[in-house]
């Protein structure tokens, strides 16, 4: 699976959490990957209900398995500034790994995808590459090289 480069959002001013997934679902919806930003704001909102997707030194996944979803895709977000999350060293989010998955007909795409990615924020090289880079285009190819799935 390849993230395009209108996928990768930099710069992005957001007030909290909240506002964020907000953010993400109206541009889903812009982009044409769900009918419903709402809709998708609200499977975040539930899976956060279930577990922060909040990990730590300033990265989250959050992420939603709905039929509001056409395809599966990831959307990543650098923002301004850190904003609130619940994550496991207590500290404030920058980086965003949106993943949103089609509720049927995908398989095992969702886990591959979550494991790919929870694999690659264990490594610090993948952390510090993905914070240095400032380019969409070249975000998008270092992500597609480092956690692609094929769907």
């Amino acid at each position: 699976m390849e993230i395009p480069a209108k996928n990768i959002l930099l710069n992005i001013s957001v007030s909290d959490r909240d506002d964020l997934l907000h953010f993400i679902s109206n541009k889903c919806e812009a982009l044409g990957y769900t009918d419903s930003a709402e809709d998708l704001y609200d499977s975040f909102i539930k899976r956060e209900a279930d577990y922060s997707t909040g990990l730590q030194e300033g990265f989250a996944i959050p992420h939603a398995k709905t039929d509001d979803v056409k395809s599966a895709q990831i959307i990543y977000v650098r923002t301004n500034n850190p904003i609130a999350w619940k994550t496991y060293d207590d500290k404030p989010v920058t980086d965003i790994f949106a993943l949103m998955i089609p509720e049927s007909g995908v398989g095992t795409t969702h886990l591959k995808m979550l494991s790919n990615l929870a694999t690659a924020l264990l490594e610090d090289d993948f952390k510090k590459e993905i914070r240095k880079l400032n380019d969409s285009q070249k975000i998008s190819n270092y992500i597609t090289e480092k956690i692609g799935v094929n769907v």
